[in-house]
């Protein structure tokens, strides 16, 4: 899950990009890592991304009631140019403030290392940034967030970038240059939207009352159009496609300080709400005159109509005594999926499975927390979480013809589960090396435990079918008699994936130091593809080893700080069709890259002092290193990048 201001946002538009955030009005990112938020349900087995913008007062400086800030960037990369301008300020007697942002982007097609280009990648795109905070008394506060970005141009349908759909000569004599790679691509308009208001009660005099309700409502809304003399394909959303995601959820919690002999305690309560709501349709030029695709215009097959509502209540119980502090918390979620009837009969058809009426799922999810504080520099910690996701509204609702071996929707899906385990210590020392120094060093084991994981309904479709294929070889669906999951997706077997990382930072007040090192293993008891398959496959989508290192210098006197930053990145050799060599296995492996690094280096500097216009400099990929990224599906990285950028606060 990922939200900006309390606003949830999604975009599961497969292979289509996602919503990107413009980082210029961004304050802070946390991530939380693993299962272990007793506040995010239904899944969220990875963690949760949570992204703050800026408010008036991390602008202001102090003593002044309004400001204005201007900033320039360049890239040199894809020639990008960069404009920011903020206003902001807060009224006299403190009991309001507020901020207007906007940035544009205007960029040229990105390069690689060899100096080729990513066609039709340039695009400009704008963001609005609308915040206003009001405090009507003490321990009020009322919080109104509004941000809009979007961008328009040709692109290529899907995010395989080293895949471009290169025109062919004869389509270049026929049509011309420029039309004839537009009939590779499509005029894309997306437009992504957030709104949020909250509300929050801290009386200083009362500390059982800390209340935060927060209302939010996001949308994400794509537009896709071929030029008129191009017949696109079904599979590739046809000639013109309209695809919506919107998100409104309702929030409320309250934290109470609790003082006993015993210890203390911090006990969180709360409830949410959540529906996330898809809809798509497509003009499909193919099926333009028949009735059973009304006519070209229906919710493509792989990407059904629907919403899914959660309702969940949640509470946490932070108890500290000496120095342990333990923190049991229990959560309940109900969720419903709903889907809509497809507009063409072809894909709303009873006899071939395709029922589209609500699911609902209910659980709970415990969890515990605690954390050892042994001595002043040392903290053990450990967390131990059970939790559970209930199937996407893609999952549940994909349908295909009645032609097809797995035509139905999958209501009979159930939850994926997930057991995670997460212990580490992280230790704190000051006056190291020298006075005002400080080290800390973070070790952390993860262990995350899944089952029932929900995967495409491929190539093997029964435990018959599998024997008779391990036997003969000539195993088929025929085997199965009729018995075996008619949708597109079902539930298949377990999984394992052991993490584990490193992380040590040290700075003083003239040079800081990082390094850390992740390493990450995934397997599964059997093969996706045949739960009956009798031996262990590695998971796809696990990155290789990775390693980071920082090195940089401050100069104080002169306002300057420069470093170096390395990125040391494994080789990825291991692959599910490393033990599955079937063909169905091959078609869900990633290919296997070679290790690399790269190198970085920058400097801030503010050359008349802290008043003055603040200069970034920076090189990315210093040494133009040409390599593959193993999670981008083999795509080659980016070229060296020169960047610039001069802002000035008033």
């Amino acid at each position: 899950p990922i939200t900006l201001d309390d606003s949830v946002k999604t975009f599961d538009k497969y292979r289509q990009g996602s919503v990107f955030i413009e980082p210029e009005i961004l304050k802070k990112i946390t991530v939380d890592k693993g299962p272990h938020n007793v506040e995010v349900g239904n899944g969220g087995f990875g963690g949760k991304v949570t992204l703050e913008t800026k408010d008036a007062t991390d602008l202001l400086d102090d003593g002044k009631n309004i400001g204005a800030f201007l900033k320039y960037s360049r890239f040199s990369n894809n020639s990008q140019n960069t404009y920011t301008g903020a206003v902001y300020g807060k009224a006299d007697n403190g009991l309001v403030d507020g901020l207007f942002y906007y940035t544009n982007r205007d960029s040229g097609n990105v390069k690689r290392p060899d100096g080729t280009e990513f066609l039709y990648s340039g695009q400009e795109q704008e963001t609005y940034l609308a915040k206003l905070n009001f405090y009507p008394a003490d321990g009020h506060k009322i919080s109104l967030n509004a941000m809009r970005s979007g961008h328009e141009g040709w692109e290529p349908f899907a995010a395989m970038r080293d895949q471009d759909a290169v025109p062919t000569e004869a389509d270049i004599a026929k049509y011309g240059y420029d039309e004839a790679w537009k009939r590779r691509l499509v005029d894309r308009d997306q437009e992504d939207t957030s709104y949020s208001a909250s509300y929050e009660f801290n009386p200083d005099a009362n500390p059982y009352v800390n209340l935060k309700a927060v209302a939010s409502y996001s949308k994400t809304y794509q537009h896709d159009l071929r030029l008129p003399s191009v017949t696109g394909s079904a599979a590739l959303l046809g000639n013109e496609s309209w695809v919506t995601y919107t998100n409104t959820a309702l929030k409320m919690s309250n934290i109470s300080d609790i003082e006993t002999k015993l210890g203390t305690h911090k006990l969180k309560v709360g409830a949410q709400y959540q529906k996330m709501e898809q809809n798509s349709l497509i003009y499909d030029k193919n099926n333009a005159k028949k009735p059973d695709y009304n006519f070209g215009y229906y919710e493509p097959n792989y990407m059904p109509a629907g919403d899914q509502q959660m309702l969940s209540a949640f509470i946490e119980d932070q108890y500290q005594i000496n120095n342990f502090v333990i923190t049991p918390s229990l959560r309940y979620d109900h969720i419903e999926n709903n889907g809509k009837p497809n507009r063409a009969s072809r894909f709303n058809d009873p006899a071939a499975g395709h029922d589209y009426s609500s699911k609902t799922y209910t659980g709970w999810s415990p969890r515990l927390a605690m954390s050892w504080k042994q001595a002043d520099y040392m903290t053990w910690f450990a967390n131990v979480s059970k939790t559970w996701r209930a199937p996407r509204v893609d999952e549940q609702y994909y349908v295909q013809s009645a032609a097809t071996t797995v035509p139905s929707t999958s209501r009979y899906l159930v939850p994926e589960k997930m057991l995670a385990i997460r212990v580490g210590n992280e230790m704190n020392f000051d006056d190291v090396f020298s006075d005002e120094d400080h080290l800390q060093v973070r070790l952390t084991y993860h262990h995350n435990r899944g089952g029932d994981e929900i995967f495409r309904n491929r190539s093997t479709f029964c435990q018959a079918q599998a024997e008779n294929n391990a036997n003969t070889g000539k195993g088929s669906v025929a085997d199965c008699k009729g018995n075996y999951d008619h949708g597109f997706y079902r539930n298949v077997t377990d999984y394992t994936i052991k993490a584990y990382e490193a992380e040590a930072f040290y700075n003083q007040p003239t040079w800081f130091a990082g390094l850390t090192y992740s390493y990450i293993r995934g397997q599964r008891d059997n093969s996706p593809v045949n739960p009956w398959f009798d031996q262990k496959t590695w998971m796809t989508n696990i990155p290789p080893k990775k390693a980071t290192a920082t090195l940089g210098v401050n100069v104080p006197e002169h306002h300057l700080t420069m470093g170096w930053r390395g990125i040391f990145v494994a080789a990825q050799d291991r692959s599910l069709s490393d033990n599955d060599k079937s063909i169905a296995a091959s078609s869900f492996s990633l290919p296997k890259t070679k290790g690399y690094s790269l190198h970085s280096v920058y400097a801030d500097w503010q050359p008349i002092g802290a008043k003055g216009p603040t200069l970034n400099f920076s090189i990315d990929n210093l040494f133009n290193r040409d390599y593959k990224m193993y999670l981008g599906e083999y795509m080659t990285g980016t070229g060296r990048d020169y960047k610039v950028s001069i802002s000035q606060k008033f």
